[in-house]
Parts: structure tokens; C-alpha cells; sequence
């Protein structure tokens, strides 16, 4: 114990030896390209609803362990900036954007995952620039209980200066019994950013009179506590809780509540409290809670495999997200992800000896 503590303050210590001043949604960028994220599922636990794409790897890479299907998700996003304020050393832009492509292929041992993310925004309450970022992620469930993951990132920044990062994440999702009303509890354990971050890269920072820092932040620990709540009928809702904690000099929480309906479909609310955020930005550091909706089809896809009943029907979820963004920034989302086969809902049969 003693040792953890030790440990702990001089990472404190050290943090402290540089200054702390990322843009505006500098520390979560994954999250404003997607509906998905933007609702709920940009958690180490999977959202309320257990809501999994390729880029969830950026919040815990455990997560696409337990994916049963190729999953493709493809999703983009508009900032819409109705409050235009110049400032000395920019002026401010109306409009911004940000999109991901993502992959995930299960295999007989392990899941392996990819994205591409790009984000690009000269707004001056969202001034991160132009930022491309390659994602390689590889997870495997250990067992019923506990699943774990590593991914491999680099970034690419331009803009006013130009920089890359490169880096590591690690995470891993442990499932428990059922606790009294909680169906289902999730806890999810992440160290993310683990590499070098972008610095030589002028943004505007959350003060914006002092120089900016590098992000997102290098080290951030995340822990997430998620499950089901009820279970009536058709109805399903969940709730998930986040906390992070970048270069241990800020601190995150997340929040998000989800309803599901007979699993076709959902709706979606999340709120991020940023304690630097709105701590230096004042009303411009507090954003409006974010709402999605999403839906799920099922189609035919016989003609992948006419021979594999697996391939019979495939499902695609289009989803939409809204979210009023430090004050007067819109992001409206949409995108659509396709889970490829049926999923194995049947449990494994053991023969002994001679037995068929």
C-alpha cells in the first residue's frame, strides 16, 4: 500500500513540472466523431447499453474481446459554431468536423480491432486543429469473467505548427454476478495514453492567455462501473460512470444513461463534467447534455456464405446524436454500424468419449 502511494505522489510531483493547458475536448477527442461515444459508450465499460465499435478501444482496449462478429463502423460528425468570438491570436471559424472508420475481426484466439480517426476544428472554443490518428488494438476474454487488451496508436497534428504522438493503451473488463438490482455490473480498468503526446503544436488552450500543452494528456488512468438497471418486458435501461484522470492534473467524469426497446431500439443521454474545464472556462467549460438515437435492422446476408447458416442475416444500426458543446458549439452525428453473421447465442455442447 505504501508502495502505491509512493508511487502516486511522484506522479503528482512530476505532472506538476510542466504546464497543463490542452484545448477545449483536447483530452476526448474519440468521442465528438462518433453518436455512439457521444452518448454514453466513450466509457472503459462500454456505455449503459454495452455499446462496442473499434473506437471504444480508445476508452479500454478490452472492450472488442467480447465481439462474436466483424463489426464495421463508419461515422462523422459537424460542428456548427452559432457564438463566433475572435480573439488576438485567431479568428474564430463557423464550422468544423470530425469522422472514423473502424474494424473489428474476431478470430479463433484473439480480437483485433482498427480505426482511423480525423477531427478537424479551428473553432476557438474547439481549437484542436487538424488531428489524424491510426489505431491497432488486439484483445482476448480470459475467461466468462475477465477480459483484457492492448492497443498501438500514432497521431498526426497540423496546423499552426506540426507534431505526431505515439503511444500505447492498456485495459482490461472484469464482469461481475448480478448485485442485488444491478444486472450484469461491468468494471472497466484502463491506462491510456501511455507514449509521447504532441507538443510542438500551437492550439488555443483552455486559458486562453497562457501557452498550450501537449494532448491528449500523457498517462490517464480511466475506471468506469457500469450495468443494467431494469429489465421489463421489452424495456431495458442502464447507466454507466466514469472517471479519468489526465497527466494526474484533471480530473473527468463521465455519465451516461441508456433505454433500449425489444434491442431495436435506443435512446441515449450522457453528461461529461470537466473539472479544468469548467474551472478555466467558466460558462464556455460546461456543456449541455448529449442525446442519441439509434436503431437495428436485420438484413440478408446469405450471399457472403450460401453455405454457413452463420451468414444468414446480418444486423446495421444507423445512429444520430446531438450535443449543445461549450457554448454555442452544435456537433450533430450521425453513423451506422453493420455486425456481420448471427450471433452465437447457443452454449458450447461437450461430448465424453463416445458420446455424439
Amino acid at each position: 500500500m505504501k508502495r502505491i502511494i509512493f508511487a502516486f505522489v511522484a506522479a503528482l510531483t512530476a505532472s506538476s513540472l510542466f504546464a497543463y493547458n490542452p484545448p477545449f475536448a483536447g483530452e476526448d477527442l474519440y468521442r465528438l466523431a462518433s453518436p455512439d461515444l457521444m452518448t454514453g459508450a466513450a466509457s472503459a465499460s462500454g456505455g449503459p447499453l454495452f455499446s462496442v465499435s473499434a473506437l471504444s478501444s480508445a476508452y479500454n482496449p478490452a472492450l472488442t474481446a467480447l465481439s462474436q462478429r466483424i463489426n464495421l463502423d463508419l461515422s462523422g460528425t459537424m460542428f456548427f459554431n452559432t457564438n463566433k468570438n475572435d480573439l488576438e491570436q485567431s479568428a474564430d471559424s463557423s464550422v468544423g468536423g470530425a469522422f472514423q472508420i473502424g474494424l473489428i475481426v474476431p478470430s479463433r484466439w484473439v480480437v483485433f480491432s482498427g480505426d482511423v480517426h480525423g477531427i478537424f476544428s479551428d473553432i476557438n472554443g474547439l481549437n484542436v486543429r487538424d488531428v489524424l490518428t491510426l489505431r491497432f488494438g488486439v484483445s482476448k476474454e480470459v475467461n466468462e469473467k475477465l477480459s483484457v487488451g492492448m492497443n498501438m496508436y500514432t497521431g498526426f497534428y497540423t496546423g499552426k505548427g506540426s507534431d505526431f504522438s505515439v503511444g500505447a493503451d492498456l485495459g482490461a473488463l472484469y464482469v461481475f454476478d448480478d448485485i442485488k438490482f444491478l444486472k450484469s455490473p461491468r468494471l472497466g480498468v484502463a491506462f491510456l495514453n501511455l507514449g509521447k503526446p504532441a507538443v510542438g503544436y500551437d492550439v488555443i488552450g483552455i486559458d486562453v492567455d497562457a501557452e498550450s500543452s501537449g494532448f491528449p494528456g500523457i498517462v490517464t488512468p480511466r475506471v468506469s462501473f457500469a450495468a443494467t438497471l431494469f429489465d421489463v418486458k421489452k424495456l431495458t435501461g442502464g447507466f454507466s460512470v466514469d472517471l479519468s484522470v489526465p497527466t494526474f492534473q484533471n480530473a473527468v467524469f463521465d455519465f451516461g444513461f441508456g433505454l433500449s426497446y425489444a434491442k431495436i431500439a435506443e435512446l441515449s443521454v450522457s453528461w461529461q463534467a470537466n473539472v479544468r474545464e469548467m474551472a478555466a472556462g467558466g460558462s464556455r467549460g460546461v456543456s449541455c447534455p448529449s442525446v442519441g438515437l439509434s436503431f437495428k435492422f436485420a438484413i440478408n446476408s446469405s450471399g457472403i456464405s450460401k453455405n454457413n447458416d452463420n451468414w444468414a442475416k446480418s444486423e446495421i444500426s444507423p445512429s444520430f446524436a446531438w450535443q449543445n458543446l461549450y457554448g454555442g458549439i452544435h456537433a450533430v452525428s450521425a453513423g451506422a454500424r453493420m455486425d456481420l453473421g448471427m450471433e452465437d447465442t447457443d452454449a458450447p455442447e461437450i461430448y465424453l468419449w463416445d458420446e455424439e
